[in-house]
């Protein structure tokens, strides 16, 4: 017998367990499929019906032969008389609409069919392709009724064969609900609770169009309109999935350790998430993509502007996974120039102004549910565009954060500095009263307009601390002192650009980093870059001081600054920060601005000065890293991918974006665990069998699953790969994954023990050497204290023997 993991149904057979899977619970072959095997305690995962189906007939069909689809019926008995068999009375017990089973399975054969669709329109297919997709499949089906009606006719007797064209007749092809547009939108409506955006006009312009009959240019109204996706109606969809209640982040009890927003002083101090422990948290995102080439002649005709929101009430590894990351608003970026992003954000702050006064009813509280945003971020460009600032960073005032001005922040390097003077409500409001005097300025101290969230009970624009350091160091900072760096390693003759890329492009950035390497750098770029987008950086600047630092001798000034903005960027891109970190912080960024400044005969750009703010902003809100823009960014994707035409742009792709997501929150769970092809493996087969038997209460001859390779949240763990797996006297010991096992549903990592010798600060790494003495722990791989795995390294011109890892962030 086998049983069903998700309702635990024995099934006869495996093709009897397949069948039921498909059927009843909709799992379809796809790429983000997952089935779990749960026969004798087995927990193996799946992502293909073929390798779940080999698993189970070797594994546990030992007893049983496996046999066809139609098998799970009585055999038929052969009558006496040529092609006359007795047929099935489940085939024939009537009219199928009239069985429930027979209904609630023509369901779940409906799921089956609406999820292909989901899923090729998801993955970017233009619609007339996926209409003529499942037009063919009606026919496929079709045709296949056909076959198996007149070969089962052939088969039945005399008796039984009206019930069976009966049958036949009142079969129903699944497809036929899913061959135009229209269909499969008013299913997935009806089925998948899809939040329909809404279209809200903005204003009515006149523009020249072209009269086929006269041949002359005319003026037509056009109404500018952009979508909204109602706030209010998303908050309740996504508490349908009862696993969100799992993964709320509840207020940490030490004060001192900053993981998550609800760990600043901010939080803390807030009039409703201080006292409302269910409150909702809503973080917004703003963010303008392309979504025509950006090199060619359309470029910012179509380029559009997006508004995103997540929940900081969820854990930042699940707030990470792209599906729970909802659309708010799609808009022009011309149309925000002509009506003001006022008029964008009118429909968004009445919405918002419910959810703080009257709230909503959710199925986590009895009482209605309130909430308020959390904070909102964006790159420095949509941040001032969004609250009202000046636009240009050549302005003199050019800090949303305080009053400093353009003289002044190449001097002044900390945020507490006496003359520096930080925006409050009350100084906004006396600065956006003079730009409504009747001969006031076009802006007062860098502030431009008034913007419309601060008419929120329990939010203001003067409260929003959050920065992006992908832009501001990956994308700015980061680039130009390796841009400065290289100019200086080149002029000192120390080595040419050329053997400098040939470094770079040859070092071997390991296992981790395969996807994240600089694949080409321009030194002589125009500007402050070097052409690598924010990933590449961050792979890059990490590895400088191993690809270059045998050519540099210890002291060297240049390579300081280097080393400075590496301990700047380890503290910043840290998931948990402690508060004594935080000031530390704040004396390495004035040290390091000091050092430029003395190094390079430039000013600091802006985004130096948005640096002596960070250490308030992570005591007020958490790690800057949990309110980055990389993973919004990663949803442009989406967008850009599904574009097949440019009419009425926004609302098709809001509507595709919400049937996606309907759709993966409908039949796809959160996922933390995926792994690779496994083995079962006698416990006595492995090297530390005993160790192993010890730790999970085993004996020796006990049968686990020997994996290749496993990923949690996203993250890959493999054998090969390093992780921290614990704290000595604040020093990391590092230990080598050798193997990764599962055992009674959980996955574990069978480590070795390597040496830390001491942190190199030359090169920017800890240098470690296997242990003479074995040591061997077995990690739970969803309690790892540090998630992060690393590879081992060596540097260029240094003994081969010395192994390096390079850290990714502090280590408390």
């Amino acid at each position: 017998m086998f049983r069903c993991f998700v309702c635990k149904l024995t099934c006869s057979t495996v093709n009897e367990l397949i069948r039921h899977l498909k059927l009843s619970h909709a799992f379809y072959p796809g790429r983000r499929l997952q089935l779990v095997c749960n026969q004798d305690d087995c927990c193996l995962r799946f992502v293909s019906y073929s390798g779940f189906r080999k698993h189970l007939q070797r594994r546990h069909n030992s007893e049983l032969s496996d046999m066809s689809l139609f098998e799970s019926s009585p055999a038929p008995s052969v009558e006496s008389g040529p092609a006359s068999v007795t047929q099935p009375s489940n085939l024939v017990s009537g009219n199928p609409g009239t069985s429930s089973n027979t209904d609630e399975r023509k369901l779940r054969t409906q799921e089956m069919c609406a999820s292909v669709i989901a899923k090729l329109q998801s993955s970017g297919v233009a619609s007339n392709v996926i209409t003529s997709v499942a037009e063919n499949m009606e026919e496929l089906v079709s045709e296949l009724h056909s076959n198996i009606r007149e070969d089962i006719v052939q088969l039945v007797s005399d008796d039984h064969r009206s019930d069976v064209e009966e049958y036949f007749d009142h079969l129903d092809n699944p497809f036929s609900n899913f061959t135009t547009e229209t269909k499969w939108k008013k299913y997935f409506f009806e089925n998948w609770g899809v939040v329909e955006p809404i279209e809200i006009p903005l204003g009515v312009r006149y523009d020249s169009r072209r009269n086929r009959t006269t041949g002359t240019y005319d003026q037509v109204p056009i109404t500018d309109k952009f979508v909204y996706v109602p706030l209010l109606q998303t908050l309740k969809f996504m508490f349908k999935n009862v696993e969100i209640q799992k993964h709320f982040v509840q207020p940490s009890e030490n004060g001192e350790i900053l993981r998550e927003f609800c760990d600043g002083s901010y939080f803390k101090e807030h009039p409703l998430f201080s006292k409302e422990q269910n409150s909702l948290q809503i973080q917004l995102f703003y963010d303008d993509f392309e979504t025509s080439n950006p090199l060619g002649s359309k470029h910012g005709i179509h380029k559009i502007g997006s508004i995103y929101f997540v929940l900081r009430n969820l854990s930042s590894k699940v707030n990470s996974a792209l599906m729970n990351i909802h659309l708010l608003a799609l808009f022009h970026t011309q149309d925000v120039k002509r009506y003001g992003f006022n008029a964008i954000l009118d429909p968004i702050v009445r919405d918002f102004k419910i959810l703080e006064t009257s709230g909503i009813t959710l199925p986590i509280s009895e009482d209605p549910v309130h909430g308020t945003i959390a904070q909102v971020t964006g790159d420095n460009l949509g941040m001032h565009t969004l609250f009202g600032f000046v636009e240009s960073f050549n302005s003199n005032y050019f800090c949303r954060f305080c009053l400093i001005d353009k003289c002044a922040s190449q001097n002044i390097f900390s945020d507490d500095h006496p003359d520096i003077i930080l925006r409050d409500r009350l100084l906004h409001a006396q600065h956006c009263q003079s730009l409504f005097s009747d001969a006031g300025p076009q802006s007062s101290f860098g502030v431009k307009k008034t913007c419309l969230l601060n008419e929120l009970q329990y939010f203001n624009i003067l409260d929003n601390f959050a920065f992006d350091i992908m832009h501001d160091i990956l994308e700015g900072v980061g680039q130009l002192e390796m841009k400065l760096l290289f100019n200086h390693l080149s002029h000192s003759s120390i080595i040419s650009s050329q053997s400098a890329s040939n470094r770079i492009y040859s070092f071997n950035y390991g296992f981790v980093e395969r996807k994240n390497r600089p694949t080409m750098i321009n030194f002589e770029q125009a500007g402050n870059g070097l052409g690598l987008n924010a990933i590449q950086t961050f792979c890059l600047i990490r590895n400088l001081p191993l690809i270059f630092g045998d050519l540099v001798e210890v002291g060297d000034k240049h390579w300081s600054l280097l080393l400075l903005l590496l301990q700047i960027i380890n503290i910043v891109f840290s998931p948990v920060i402690s508060e004594g970190m935080t000031i530390y912080l704040k004396h390495l960024i004035c040290e390091h601005h000091t050092l430029f400044k003395e190094l390079y005969p430039r000013n600091l750009i802006p985004k130096h000065h948005f640096m002596t703010h960070y250490s308030r902003c992570i005591r007020k809100i958490g790690p800057l890293v949990h309110v980055w823009g990389m993973r919004y960014e990663a949803k442009h994707r989406f967008f850009k991918r599904s574009v097949k035409n440019f009419k009425n742009i926004t609302k098709s792709l809001a509507l595709k974006h919400q049937m996606c997501i309907a759709y993966h929150w409908e039949s796809q769970p959160f996922k933390n665990i995926d792994c690779g092809p496994a083995t079962s493996v006698q416990l006595c087969d492995l090297i530390d069998c005993e160790f192993i038997a010890e730790r999970l209460q085993i004996d020796n001859e006990s049968n686990v699953d020997h994996l290749s390779w496993i990923t949690c949240f996203g993250t890959e763990y493999r054998s090969g790969l390093f992780v921290c797996s614990d704290l000595r006297d604040d020093i990391p010991v590092f230990s080598k994954i050798t193997d990764i096992i599962a055992f009674d549903s959980q996955y574990f990592l069978l480590t070795c023990e390597f040496e830390t010798v001491c942190f190199v600060e030359h090169l920017h790494s800890f240098k470690v050497k296997e242990e003479l003495c074995r040591k061997v722990s077995l990690l739970n791989v969803e309690t790892l204290r540090f998630f992060r795995p690393f590879d081992l390294q060596i540097s260029y011109g240094l003994e081969e023997n010395d192994f390096y890892i390079v850290p990714v962030h502090v280590f408390i």
